[in-house]
């Protein structure tokens, strides 16, 4: 007779088991808000520092101090009319003349997360390529027949159906779920937009978005200033995978699921393995063609450096490109060949014209005044959970924790009046 045990590892495997796994940083990470902040009203700055303070922070702070908030008022909401910054935050970055800073996604508790549809968008766009690719010419050619008969915003729907499924019921990626991630810190980063400047892909400048012309001096060009995950920085995740859509015979006559790719774990972190060295040796050649001004050398090497770490992962780790940064082929996958490119750049007016690589584009985080990583890369190590905290650690951090502080005060109270 089964134990209850046994019986729970059998229910597991027939319907998919939520797998723990970290998140580490690897270069610099921003999933963005949507909101800029604004200097002055989020963050002043100095010549050798910038404070970024919440709006939850700075409305407590004006809750507890009502005299300060005619001063912000009458100051035309700027931080500065204070008598008393809040602490915030304090990053010791110069930042020149920029006025505003790319927030980074937070969740309710203020915590910088990596969203799991950030993830499962990656390896969802790194799966549509695969299956593309199974197809054979006549029918890759009659599909892009169809996406470019579309208008720009629905482009994407032949492609999406065809290789993923009709409706969202029979939609492939249904069976992967990605929960999300959450983290301690953030960083602030100085990114610059490198852009090509002639037709062979061997001379490029640094953008200027004022007057959309090219520096060869980085000092002189716009600076995008982001909130970033730090590299190293690791946080907390699962994965699952629905064994059941898989493999019950009634959902399989309906849906019709296939994927070697996602029949297991092993065979998912394969093919992203795969993808993420095929697309970095592409970037590789990218910047190992420019020349002039200069060779971007340290670029490069960290490029070389993610591809070696590839190479020595174990069984249980991959490494992908997630968010802000990844680029339009990125973005799509990266399966058109030049006639096809082609002919998507001249429907949907993309890239400059009559320029012959596309994109033309970009975007480098400098460290040092010096142009040094790509955006977005992490590793993902699956098995791997958060450590457990210490009753010692917890009461630390309860304390640290306002709310708790709060609760544990009005405990105090209610055990009194007993």
């Amino acid at each position: 007779m089964e134990t209850i045990e046994e019986r729970i590892k059998s229910a597991k495997q027939k319907l998919g088991e939520k797998i723990p796994c970290s998140i580490e940083v690897l270069t610099p990470v921003h999933v963005g808000s949507g909101v800029k902040l604004a200097e002055g009203i989020d963050f002043i700055k100095t010549d050798y520092s910038v404070h970024i303070v919440s709006q939850p922070e700075l409305m407590e702070y004006l809750a507890h101090n009502p005299d300060e908030m005619n001063k912000f008022i009458d100051g035309n909401y700027k931080l500065s009319a204070l008598k008393k910054i809040p602490p915030g935050k304090k990053y010791n970055i110069s930042i020149g003349k920029t006025s505003e800073i790319n927030e980074f996604e937070k969740n309710g508790n203020g915590k910088p997360y990596i969203p799991g549809s950030s993830i499962k968008g990656a390896l969802r766009t790194i799966i549509l390529r695969k299956r593309f690719n199974q197809l054979t010419p006549i029918e890759q050619n009659n599909l892009l027949q169809r996406v470019t008969s579309n208008k720009k915003e629905w482009a994407s729907e032949p492609i999406v159906k065809k290789l993923l499924g009709d409706t969202s019921n029979e939609n492939l990626m249904r069976i992967l779920e990605i929960f999300d991630a959450e983290f301690e810190e953030l960083e602030l980063e100085k990114i610059l937009i490198l852009s090509l400047t002639n037709n062979e892909g061997t001379s490029y400048g640094w953008k200027q978005l004022w007057n959309r012309q090219n520096t060869s001096n980085p000092n002189q060009a716009s600076q995008i200033i982001a909130e970033t995950l730090p590299i190293g920085a690791k946080g907390y995740s699962s994965i699952s995978l629905s064994n059941f859509l898989f493999n019950d015979p009634t959902a399989q006559s309906i849906l019709h699921f296939h994927e070697n790719a996602l029949q297991s774990f092993q065979n998912l972190i394969t093919e992203l393995n795969n993808y993420s060295i095929e697309k970095l040796k592409k970037d590789k050649e990218f910047f190992e063609k420019l020349t002039n001004p200069k060779k971007l050398n340290l670029v490069i090497k960290e490029i070389d450096n993610l591809i070696h770490k590839i190479k020595n992962l174990s069984k249980d780790e991959f490494i992908m490109r997630i968010s802000w940064g990844s680029g339009w082929k990125g973005m799509t996958g990266d399966y058109l060949d030049e006639t096809w490119l082609n002919n998507f750049r001249q429907k949907y007016q993309l890239g400059k014209k009559n320029f012959p690589i596309f994109p033309k584009t970009r975007r480098i985080v400098f460290e040092d005044n010096e142009p040094k990583y790509l955006t977005g890369w992490v590793k993902i190590k699956l098995y791997d959970k958060k450590p457990e905290i210490s009753v010692t650690d917890k009461k630390t951090e309860n304390e640290n924790d306002p709310i708790e502080s709060l609760k544990q005060k009005f405990k105090v109270i209610e055990s009194k009046k007993k």
